[in-house]
C-alpha cells in the first residue's frame, strides 16, 4: 500500500472517530476549558490578561527599547502580535497534547475509549484563547486603520494548516512521552529554541538572502507568514505553489508517522501508565 494511500486512510479512518464520538469529545474539551480557570478570581478573564501581559512585554523590550520595526512600514506591534496569535496556538496545544495519554490514565485504561482522539480535545479547547487573541488582533487592526477584506476570513485555511502539523506531532509524541517521561521537559527547550529560530520577533530581511530559502522547511514559518499576509497589509498575499508544497509534504509525512507510532503504541498504554 503506498504512502499516499495510507494517510488518506489514516484520515477516515481519525474522522469517522471523530464523527462518532463528536458528543464525548465536546464535553472533555469543555471541562479540560474549565479546569484552567477554576478555582481563579479572574476566570475566564486570564484568557484576555496572559495575552495581553505578553504583548505588552514583547512591545517594550523591543519596539521601544530596540526601536524594532515591522517590514514594509508595518508597525512592528502588530507585525508581531500577528505572528504570534498562530505560535501560542501551535505551542500551547502541543504542550497540552504530549501530556494527554499520561494525564488520563482513568480513560486510556477503558479499553473500548478511543485514546487517538485525545489529542483533539485539546485543540478544540484552545480554539478558545485562539478566538481571544484574534479579537484581540482585530481591534488593532480596526486601530491601524488596515482595511476589512473578505478574503481575510481565509486565515481558517492557515488554522487548518496548524491543526493537522500539531495533531501529527502531538500522536508521536504523546505516544512517546507514556514510555519517555522526559519528552515533555525537552519539548518545552525544543519549543523556546523553535520560536527564536522563526521569524515571529525578527525579519526574514535580516538574513542573507540566500539562506530565505531555508525557511521554507520551517513549517511554523509558513503559518506565521500566511497569517500576516492575509491579516495585516491592505492587500491580501496568498504564499507561493512551492512554499505551500514544501508545507504540506511536511505536515503530512508528520502527521502519518505520528498516526502511526501512535496506533502501534496504543496497545501498551494501559499497561505502562
Amino acid at each position: 500500500m503506498s504512502t499516499s494511500t495510507q494517510t488518506t486512510l489514516t484520515f477516515v479512518q481519525f474522522f469517522r472517530q471523530v464523527i462518532h464520538h463528536r458528543d464525548m469529545i465536546f464535553a472533555l474539551a469543555v471541562r479540560d476549558l474549565q479546569s484552567r480557570y477554576v478555582g481563579t478570581l479572574g476566570g475566564v478573564l486570564w484568557a484576555f490578561v496572559h495575552p495581553l501581559a505578553i504583548v505588552a512585554v514583547f512591545y517594550f523590550v523591543f519596539a521601544v527599547g530596540f526601536r524594532a520595526q515591522g517590514p514594509s512600514s508595518t508597525p512592528f506591534i502588530l507585525w508581531f502580535v500577528c505572528g504570534l496569535i498562530p505560535w501560542f496556538l501551535f505551542n500551547d496545544t502541543l504542550l497540552a497534547i504530549t501530556n494527554s495519554i499520561t494525564g488520563n490514565a482513568h480513560l486510556v485504561k477503558k479499553t473500548i475509549f478511543p485514546t487517538e482522539v485525545l489529542p483533539l480535545v485539546h485543540v478544540i479547547s484552545s480554539l478558545f484563547p485562539h478566538l481571544i487573541f484574534m479579537l484581540i488582533l482585530a481591534g488593532m487592526l480596526a486601530f491601524f486603520n488596515v482595511p476589512f477584506l473578505a478574503e481575510r476570513l481565509l486565515v481558517v485555511y492557515y488554522l487548518l494548516c496548524t491543526i493537522t502539523l500539531v495533531l501529527g506531532l502531538g500522536w508521536l509524541l504523546s505516544a512517546l512521552q507514556v514510555f519517555y517521561k522526559d519528552i515533555a521537559q525537552a519539548l518545552t527547550i525544543f519549543l523556546n529554541l523553535w520560536f527564536w529560530v522563526t521569524p515571529i520577533v525578527w525579519s526574514q530581511e535580516i538574513i542573507p538572502s540566500e539562506y530565505h530559502s531555508l525557511l521554507s522547511f520551517n513549517p511554523i514559518f509558513y503559518i506565521v507568514e500566511g497569517y500576516r499576509d492575509l491579516l495585516i497589509y491592505n492587500t491580501t498575499v496568498w504564499p507561493s505553489l512551492q512554499d505551500t508544497a514544501y508545507f504540506w509534504s511536511i505536515a503530512l509525512i508528520v502527521f502519518f508517522i505520528g498516526s502511526y507510532v501512535f496506533r502501534r503504541l496504543k496497545p501498551e498504554f494501559a499497561d505502562v501508565i
